[in-house]
């Protein structure tokens, strides 16, 4: 065994265990097995037979710790949680009544997405301090970092890909991770000290590498719509500082690019156009995404109710006999063919309520000695999740993936510890905020 995989499962093993003592440890485990864990890494291929089931394992710590300490958790449900469930609700409805077909991997997904909420389910009931995000955001920073190293040890001539976990083994997936990593990392860069900072920095830059070895197009689109986002909600106080060092960033990103991230992003009016499989690959103007996305339409409009969950590689041949089975490579266009209206209706809702959760926060925070520490997660909460919404999202297909979901469910996580913060010593805050902070508990 590798002191890297004999470090990791000691510190899962510890983390597990501490769940029972202070359940966000076991919610920490269960992120860091999400994030790390790949079984055919270096340094897992020799180890996997230890940890079989690690998904399964992973949410029976976080369950089991959570039931032990019921009492210390706040049980209630707000109704932005309910549309999380709503939504689950029709994945089921949309796969098992209206679906085309009911197969082994329709019911490996639809398990999925419902193990993924029932995470969530607690995810929200143990985080609900200040304390306990910031531990979640460090565990996005120390795996983002983990997982950098790792790319660099093994790196090719090639992308970078079968890095991280089951939903970052991807390239694409990988780098989007890393960029809403490096956007906590910064917030965090800050306020800190400047020998802190220099170790900020270089963690930034090993990260901000491991992006550009993965030439990911899809991501610097998001960037891109996430820069304008933190520039326009930064903290007043922090404005110049923000921009200057965004500046500085820039920088440090242009000349950390080679030739071949270069090369790829010349290319990325294509990322919208084109698609690549590694089965299957296809020239224009034979077909591309648009193609996808107009079949998809016509799917939609025989199928409203949803086509069921992974049923779109199965279907589209039939509107589209030149695509031989390839994936939506579009979020959205994933929810409304797969789940259907209510599907796409309740996500688009999800992800407004989401951006509105957070106005609500700066509202009830505005004026406390708590606006800077909150405003901290929210305005990178809020650029990570336009990364994803207005980048990644667009051209793939990620709507099973569990850090969508987190990332969907922090802004709840967020608020009740904004409303714990704010109301734990009202004397220290001004007259209209316990008021206010009560009115946000109906949401």
């Amino acid at each position: 065994m590798s002191l890297t995989a004999a470090a990791v499962y000691l510190l899962l093993t510890l983390l597990f265990l501490g769940g029972f003592w202070r359940p966000i440890l076991a919610v920490l485990g269960y992120i860091t097995i999400y994030s790390v864990y790949n079984p055919y890494a270096w340094w897992v291929v020799s180890t996997r037979h230890l940890l079989p089931r690690p998904s399964l394992i992973a949410i029976s710590f976080v369950i089991a710790a959570a039931l032990v300490n019921y009492r210390k958790l706040n049980w209630s449900i707000s109704r932005r949680e309910i549309e999380l469930y709503l939504f689950l609700g029709a994945c089921w409805l949309s796969t098992t009544v209206f679906g085309i077909s009911l197969e082994a991997d329709s019911w490996e997904y639809l398990l999925k997405i419902t193990k993924i909420l029932i995470f969530v389910f607690f995810f929200i009931r143990v985080v609900n301090s200040i304390h306990n995000v910031r531990l979640v955001i460090w565990s996005f920073i120390f795996s983002g970092l983990f997982l950098s190293y790792q790319a660099h040890l093994v790196t090719t001539a090639g992308r970078v890909d079968s890095i991280g976990g089951i939903d970052f083994g991807e390239a694409n997936g990988f780098a989007a991770f890393l960029a809403i990593t490096i956007i906590f990392t910064a917030f965090r860069f800050l306020d800190a000290s400047w020998l802190k900072k220099i170790f900020y920095v270089l963690g930034i830059a090993l990260m901000c590498d491991t992006i550009i070895l993965t030439q990911s197009r899809a991501v610097l689109i998001g960037i891109i719509a996430a820069v304008p986002y933190v520039l326009f909600r930064a903290p007043p106080k922090k404005f110049k500082q923000i921009f200057v060092y965004l500046i500085l960033g820039i920088i440090m990103f242009v000349n950390l690019m080679d030739d071949n991230f270069l090369s790829r992003m010349g290319t990325i009016g294509e990322s919208i156009q084109s698609v690549r499989s590694s089965n299957v690959s296809y020239e224009k103007p034979s077909i591309d995404r648009l193609d996808f996305w107009k079949a998809s339409l016509l799917i939609f409009k025989d199928h409203p109710m949803g086509i069921g969950i992974k049923n779109f590689k199965k279907i589209v041949p039939l509107y589209d006999p030149r695509n031989s089975g390839i994936d939506s490579h579009n979020t959205y266009v994933q929810t409304y063919t797969e789940i259907g209206i209510i599907g796409i209706i309740l996500f688009i809702v999800i992800m407004l309520e989401a951006i509105v959760q957070m106005n609500r926060i700066r509202r009830i925070v505005r004026g406390t000695p708590y606006e800077s520490e909150i405003l901290s997660y929210v305005t990178p909460l809020g650029a990570a999740l336009l990364l994803y919404f207005c980048g990644y999202m667009l051209t793939h297909s990620i709507l099973y993936t569990e850090i969508l979901w987190i990332l969907l469910s922090m802004p709840i996580c967020l608020e009740y510890a904004s409303m714990n913060l704010c109301t734990q010593s009202p004397a220290a805050v001004d007259d209209h905020t316990p008021d206010a902070a009560m009115k946000l508990a109906s949401y």
